[in-house]
């Protein structure tokens, strides 16, 4: 009951289907199948399963339907897949039109409260 998974450098756009999808077809064969008649499947993945991406803009804009508190960024540095040198302008453009409380879960606090990183409070 208490695991977490990160799906690293996954993505999140394909996410919404799937929870969609996944309760469909709960929905549909719940009560002839070995599964759990009352837990939404959608609600097992926002309890235990976060999303990360580095450039994802359909998963932004989709980004409730996932859950706010499921998704972070990764800036992957060094990888090649990674926006580095110029990781903060590219996601200040990918965020732009996300507001501050929400951006600031999905660039930091989601990873803290995931990871039990501790707050720094920098004077």
């Amino acid at each position: 009951p208490n695991l977490k998974v990160a799906l690293s450098e996954g993505g999140i756009g394909w996410m919404p289907y799937l929870l969609e999808r996944i309760d469909l077809t709960w929905e549909k064969h719940r009560w002839y199948q070995n599964v759990n008649k009352e837990v939404r499947p959608s609600d097992l993945f926002r309890e235990h399963m976060y999303g990360c991406f580095i450039d994802d803009f359909e998963g932004v804009a989709r980004r409730h339907q996932i859950g706010i508190d499921n998704i972070m960024w990764e800036c992957d540095y060094p990888h090649s897949d990674s926006n580095w040198p110029n990781s903060r302008q590219y996601t200040t453009k990918l965020l732009q039109d996300v507001p501050d409380d929400e951006a600031h879960k999905i660039v930091e606090l989601n990873a803290r409260r995931l990871y039990n990183f501790p707050r720094i409070d920098r004077k």
